[in-house]
């Protein structure tokens, strides 16, 4: 543990501690706040049926595969249309047609219906920003011993 006789060191542990648990907060809150939005889209939102304009591919690295997109368009209740980016857990034929929730208040951020709220990932995403709000805890904690 010589390490942590330097000053310098010690500092060095503090700022990386904090810098960790700063950003795991802050994702955290931003994960949660998305969940909520999402949450509360399909429980409250306009159902409407889009249909697949585009799809993509982004490339996958290291050997995995690459994450499929396709682009959504639909028409909100207002009359006006809207175009939506989606990951996608499978690719999709042009003109498919697909089902989505949105808020009146904000049709931009729709949600495809088959996607799900995304509860599972959620959890596990705030358990590992846990872990990681932790870690930086600890090393704030021996730096400042």
């Amino acid at each position: 543990m010589g390490f942590l006789h330097d000053g310098t060191n010690r500092l060095l542990l503090v700022c990386v501690g904090v810098l960790a648990l700063s950003v795991a907060v802050a994702l955290a809150v931003r994960t949660r706040c998305r969940w909520l939005l999402v949450a509360e889209t399909f429980d409250e939102g306009l159902w409407v049926e889009g249909r697949v304009l585009d799809a993509y591919v982004l490339p996958g690295d290291q050997g995995r595969a690459g994450l499929q997109h396709a682009i959504v368009g639909f028409r909100a209740a207002d009359g006006r249309e809207y175009r939506l980016d989606t990951d996608a857990d499978r690719r999709r034929a042009l003109g498919t047609r697909v089902q989505l929730r949105y808020l009146p208040s904000s049709p931009e951020q729709a949600v495809l219906v088959e996607a799900g709220r995304g509860t599972a990932r959620m959890i596990l995403t705030l358990l590992f920003l846990a872990a990681l709000a932790l870690a930086g805890a600890l090393l704030t904690v021996l730096g400042l011993l």
